[in-house]
């Protein structure tokens, strides 16, 4: 399904609309970009039918119902509200920030203007383990006044583009500044021609899909990379605390450990292995209490734990790396020798590793590409030094363990703001 200036078109439709795009988007681009208010006005109202159960069926048509709790609605509807759009341009941008501002700088003898000016057309490319994102992600271009190019992710299953034909619907104004189209990503020519036509490309995607897309972009087209991050917790024994053991516990089940802000591997503030295996042993049950509250697993997602499990059990029995898994209900632990940072099976099997604080900075520059969130679990009163430790390394938040993947308004991407990205400063 493609959704072309406020219009759903079949797929088939592709080539013959992208043919005629560059003309349609030069004479759009030529004219002021709507206000934000525009935008505003029209999530907010967005937001209040998405409160009032209007997408219900529409969640139920698409197979979603069960995705989304009444609080992910209401926390997906949050960041749309109005006073939440504010803050967030107001956070990243400033007041008033595309007003035109005259300028007369020391020592220069001349005046101009200054004024921040959408980068133009952004094309998306999005990923599929947030429900919604795509959708929020045009939005933040919308905000700043750009024509947007959505690219669904396989796994969006149709959610964002009625979402954002419900969106132009409401301020048909902007149906010229929003183009969303199906297109596998193994079809190039298509993906060549919506990069060609843009002066970004927003990426959302592990190295892979990033360094795919780095070779299709034309020379001088900015690259904005949301890539995939690692994040960790952190324990140290005074942080041992039943209530946050066990926040930590609904958290990798919650997220089950599919987003960038999902803990992927416990550190211990130790260099004992028995010590990790007394952690897991006395930590499984807990984990177990919040994989019997979260949803079943798919079968395909079950599968492919199930598998990675009974491989595993078979290289324990083959020989020894230092590791040794430790199988719950609907969930595992795995306590290892080694003290790195890395990805684990996921939904609901996270690892466990010793790591004395003084060995925590080099381990984690070694990956100071790919940091993301530290849920920290210490005393009171380490949790300061703690923290300013682990953000000098390069880690972007450091949170309790049940906020990991807290989303608010005005947060920023991986340590930056998007809105500022998505704009450039101009001056006459």
């Amino acid at each position: 399904m493609i959704l072309a200036k406020g219009v759903l078109r079949p797929t088939e439709d592709q080539n013959a609309i992208l043919e005629g795009m560059e003309e349609e988007l030069a004479q759009v681009l030529q004219r002021p970009a709507p206000p934000a208010e525009t935008v505003i006005a029209a999530c907010d109202a967005l937001a209040g039918r998405l409160l009032e159960g209007e997408f219900d069926g529409l969640l139920a048509a698409l197979g979603l119902e069960e995705r989304f709790s009444k609080e992910q609605v209401r926390s997906a509807a949050a960041l749309m509200r109005r006073d939440s759009l504010e803050y967030k341009l107001e956070q990243e941008l400033g007041r008033d920030f595309s007003v035109p501002c005259r300028l007369e700088p020391p020592h220069a003898g001349l005046s101009f203007t200054r004024q921040v000016l959408p980068l133009g057309v952004l094309f998306h490319i999005a990923a599929g383990n947030v429900d919604g994102l795509p959708a929020y992600s045009v939005v933040e271009g919308l905000l700043t006044g750009n024509v947007n190019i959505l690219k669904l992710p396989q796994a969006d299953q149709g959610l964002s583009v009625l979402l954002l034909k419900a969106l132009v619907d409401q301020a048909p104004e902007l149906s010229p500044y929003v183009w969303v189209f199906d297109t596998p990503s193994d079809d190039l020519p298509a993906m060549e021609r919506m990069a060609e036509l843009s002066d970004g490309i927003v990426v959302w995607g592990g190295e892979g899909a990033v360094s795919a897309i780095r070779r299709l972009a034309p020379q001088g087209s900015k690259l904005i990379e949301w890539g995939h991050r690692l994040s960790f917790a952190y324990v140290t024994a005074g942080g041992r605390d039943p209530e946050a053991l066990a926040a930590l516990a609904r958290h990798i089940l919650t997220t089950r450990q599919l987003l960038c802000s999902s803990c992927q591997t416990i550190f211990l503030d130790t260099g004992d292995r028995e010590e990790v295996l007394d952690f897991c042993r006395s930590f499984l049950p807990v984990l177990e209490a919040a994989a019997r509250e979260a949803p079943p697993l798919d079968p395909g997602s079950a599968a492919q734990v199930t598998l990675a499990l009974y491989t595993r059990t078979l290289e324990e029995a083959a020989h020894s790396d230092g590791r040794r898994l430790l199988r719950g209900e609907g969930c595992s632990l795995t306590a290892c020798a080694d003290g790195e940072l890395e990805l684990s099976w996921q939904f609901g099997n996270p690892l466990v590793k010793p790591l004395p604080r003084e060995k925590l900075f080099p381990m984690l520059r070694r990956h100071k590409g790919v940091l993301q969130t530290a849920g920290l679990l210490c005393a009171p009163e380490e949790r300061e030094a703690l923290s300013l430790l682990l953000l000098r390394a390069g880690v972007v938040r450091v949170t309790g363990p049940g906020e990991m993947s807290r989303s608010t308004c005005g947060d920023a991407h991986d340590g930056e703001y998007p809105l500022r990205r998505y704009t450039r400063i101009t001056e006459r």
